[in-house]
């Protein structure tokens, strides 16, 4: 795709927003759909049995069964009323249950069976079974056994309603979880489409490739939390999956972000988080799918390793912001702080939903089956806002700073002679360099012999060494953050992270260049003395210093080799 088509779809995801925001609330607004009345809840007048004891209860809403573990059986029967449909069916949500139905004692419905065979986890799962024409007065009977420790809690009501009439009030009630689920979903696969481009012109950056990868993977747990998935599809077994795999993926999800935000060794800590992160679900999900695992048991390990990053995220966002707070010169107001803020409201808001969660569960009189996430979602679209104008806040910074860059490099930033980056140049890049914390090293090299070459050739023959071993310097150090020329015969070159390692091997392949140039030189010979420091010689973290250290060195080799260069070569300590 073309750069112009990447930046014109770049203006259009604010409009896109927008008009997602306004049909969420024109969707969740009773104003504009109501329910079907074909269908009939039958929530009083049950005979409830747990643990083959009968209940005083007989409303299935309120039954005050607790929580049902791994083969207890609840059992519920009742008389069929009258309810005016010609040929209904019933309906019954139910989690991690195995469901057998039963009309005057003969099964006309069995569901979640063949997991428990298999020692998989039941999914959730919206039951319907056939009633047929001649219900009324029948007794209805439907068992559920649970499937695993904690299966589920409290029980669901029995909806009575034609097949199409229940599938479309099923829908109409998840209207807004399917829209706030399309939009993270449509929204994540539109931020990777993009994410090319920013890898491309923007020195490999994946913070819009990451954005897409949590709003992708907040959506699908949306669907699959509500059982949409399912309901598309008609695979409860995929619908979970997605539910866990999303799950597991929007802490991996997240720590990409950071990982492609920050820089030196806070960008190793989450690098080594997030291949970690990817190393555990797929050893859990191939032990699933293969083995006898089941998913649902690693939710622990899940939950520790989500809490602990999340700990150590919110660590180093709060470190980030009080540095920017203390240091006026530098905005509150950045990409990084609206990201982090947008983070924080849907870790509390998803804390909160988690509370409740676990609170329906563990009381007697609730079902879990009407558990809602309706903190999360909110949390998404706001954490989701908040990654899209931590991106604009990102793209403009970076394009303001860009264009002065481009300017002020082209008017005062670069050395006539030589095309190297000059002295202004240089300082400029050491000040970054102070301020980024990352790890580099500083090469400091004098080119030997340029006044003895004035002197004796003139200033032409001056000028032509200098040039030429500025031409060496670049394509020894082609992949260098800096080549430059402080002054006269003073030359600098700066490698950030990986460049900077091996610094000797870079340098005998400077010096295996020169002896090329030289064999083909017939008025002079180019030498050079250095000197190099890495950044972590200096504990106060000044690139000034780790270059006044490098220039040292440099001066070192200078004094005790000053006798003994060798003709065409370059000095080595």
């Amino acid at each position: 795709m073309k750069l112009w088509n990447y930046r014109r779809l770049e203006k259009l995801i604010p409009a896109f927003v927008l008009i997602a925001i306004v049909a969420i609330a024109i969707i969740s607004s009773n104003q504009f759909f109501v329910g079907s009345t074909s269908r009939y809840a039958l929530d009083d007048g049950w005979t409830i049995t747990f643990k083959g004891d009968k209940l005083e209860s007989t409303t299935l809403s309120n039954s005050g069964i607790g929580v049902v573990d791994s083969g207890e059986i609840v059992t519920i029967s009742g008389t069929l009323p009258d309810v005016g449909i010609t040929n209904p069916c019933g309906s019954m949500y139910t989690v991690h249950a195995v469901v057998d139905v039963y009309l005057d004692g003969k099964m006309i419905y069995t569901y979640g069976r063949e997991y428990r065979e298999n020692k998989k986890s039941v999914p959730r799962h919206s039951n319907v079974f056939p009633l047929g024409t001649d219900y009324v007065g029948k007794k209805l009977t439907i068992i559920l056994t649970g499937s695993r420790i904690h299966s589920f809690s409290g029980l669901s009501t029995v909806i009575i309603g034609d097949k199409n009439s229940l599938f479309i009030e099923r829908i109409l009630s998840m209207r807004r979880n399917i829209v706030i689920g399309a939009f993270l979903i449509v929204l994540g696969v539109i931020l990777m489409a993009l994410s090319p481009y920013m890898v491309l012109y923007h020195n490999n950056d994946f913070r819009l490739f990451f954005s897409g990868f949590i709003s992708l993977m907040l959506g699908l747990y949306t669907y699959a939390f509500y059982g949409i998935i399912d309901l598309i599809t008609d695979n409860s077994q995929l619908n979970m999956i997605m539910e866990y795999s999303s799950l597991y993926n929007i802490p991996t999800a997240i720590i990409g972000y950071f990982m492609s935000v920050y820089k030196g060794k806070l960008k190793k800590a989450f690098q080594f988080l997030f291949v970690t992160n990817i190393l555990v679900y797929c050893i859990v999900f191939i032990f699933c799918v293969f083995g006898k695992g089941r998913i649902y048991e690693y939710t622990p390990l899940l939950h520790s390793m989500a809490g602990s990053e999340g700990a150590f995220a919110v660590a180093m966002i709060i470190k980030t912001f009080i540095g920017s707070y203390k240091n006026k010169k530098k905005r509150l107001v950045t990409s990084d702080n609206v990201f982090a803020l947008g983070l924080l409201i849907l870790m509390m808001m998803s804390i909160t939903d988690i509370v409740k969660y676990n609170y329906r569960k563990f009381t007697p009189d609730i079902s879990d089956s009407m558990a809602t996430i309706n903190g999360f979602m909110f949390g998404s679209l706001i954490f989701v806002s908040g990654l899209l104008v931590s991106y604009m806040l990102y793209v403009i910074y970076n394009s303001d700073l860009d264009t002065m860059q481009n300017k002020i490099s082209s008017l005062a930033y670069t050395d006539p002679l030589t095309g190297l980056a000059n002295r202004a140049r240089c300082e400029q890049i050491l000040e970054m360099l102070t301020s980024e914390h990352g790890s580099y090293t500083i090469i400091s090299l004098d080119l030997n012999k340029l006044k003895e070459v004035n002197d004796n050739l003139g200033h032409h023959e001056g000028d032509r060494l200098i040039a030429g071993f500025a031409t060496i310097l670049s394509d020894s150090f082609w992949d260098a953050n800096l080549v430059g020329r402080m002054g006269g015969d003073e030359f600098i070159v700066a490698l950030t992270e990986d460049r900077a390692l091996n610094c000797t091997r870079r340098i005998h392949n400077l010096y295996s260049m020169i002896n090329d140039w030289n064999r083909k030189e017939q008025h002079f010979q180019y030498s050079a003395s250095y000197g190099y420091a890495y950044s972590y010689e200096v504990p106060s973290g000044s690139a000034q210093e780790v270059y006044m250290l490098a220039d040292n060195r440099m001066y070192e080799m200078k004094r005790e080799h000053q006798n003994s260069i060798a003709k065409g070569g370059i000095v080595r300590a």
